[in-house]
């Protein structure tokens, strides 16, 4: 996050919509206008929680997280606003189970779970009512070429729009990632959203991707 609002200009929050709470930028507890981090009462009403947020640091760009295990229907909230702009990376929730050392049965039982979830989302996001500006790539998409992708981001929600960028943010090992995906077809569950991710993710590392910088496209 810090890497994000460096390169941005924003203001960089985590999942505002978590279940345990807003996390704001910095880890405040208390935003402008005293909009709280209550998980409670964030739920109370996300559309006017988000509505508030916004008004109150209006002039200022706003970032956060979302997921599957973010609360459910604020995604078609987002999905019908115009002003939004949302980019997806699907599937990528399968990194924190990947390297965590949980037992397999109970990995399997929550990445259907979240996978559902996140299925149901990009259906909002793709809704025929879904007016937001929107990018979505899988994890294998996003892997095969990481810094073009966060290029894009970055000229679309930057304040300073064309800055090239000269290194990637901190990639993770993904190594014996496509062979979890592979053990979780084994047990019965089939991870569609990540995308046709490879076997030996040695083939297509992300790390030595991320350091090769490829040409990219920037619209006008």
């Amino acid at each position: 996050m810090p890497w994000l609002a460096q390169v941005t200009g924003s203001r960089v929050h985590g999942h505002l919509f978590a279940p345990d709470r807003a996390h704001f930028a910095d880890g405040q507890t208390v935003m402008n206008g005293a909009l709280s981090d209550n998980a409670t009462m964030r739920d109370y009403d996300t559309k006017m929680f988000l509505t508030n947020l916004l008004w109150n640091t209006r002039g200022e760009r706003q970032c956060f997280q979302l997921g599957p295990s973010s609360t459910r229907h604020v995604a078609w909230d987002i999905g019908k606003d115009p002003n939004a702009q949302v980019s997806v990376i699907s599937g990528a929730w399968a990194i924190p189970l990947f390297q965590s050392n949980r037992s397999f049965p109970e990995l399997r039982r929550e990445a259907a779970q979240l996978q559902k979830i996140e299925t149901e989302m990009l259906d909002a996001l793709r809704s025929p009512y879904s007016k937001c500006r929107r990018r979505i790539w899988t994890m294998a998409e996003f892997i095969e070429s990481p810094m073009e992708a966060i290029q894009v981001i970055v000229d679309e929600i930057g304040t300073q729009p064309n800055r090239r960028l000269t290194e990637a943010p901190k990639m993770v090992d993904l190594t014996g990632f496509g062979q979890f995906l592979q053990n979780l077809k084994n047990q019965g569950m089939h991870p569609y959203l990540m995308g046709d991710f490879p076997a030996d993710p040695i083939a297509h590392g992300p790390i030595r991707d991320a350091q090769r910088p490829r040409p990219y496209l920037v619209k006008k």
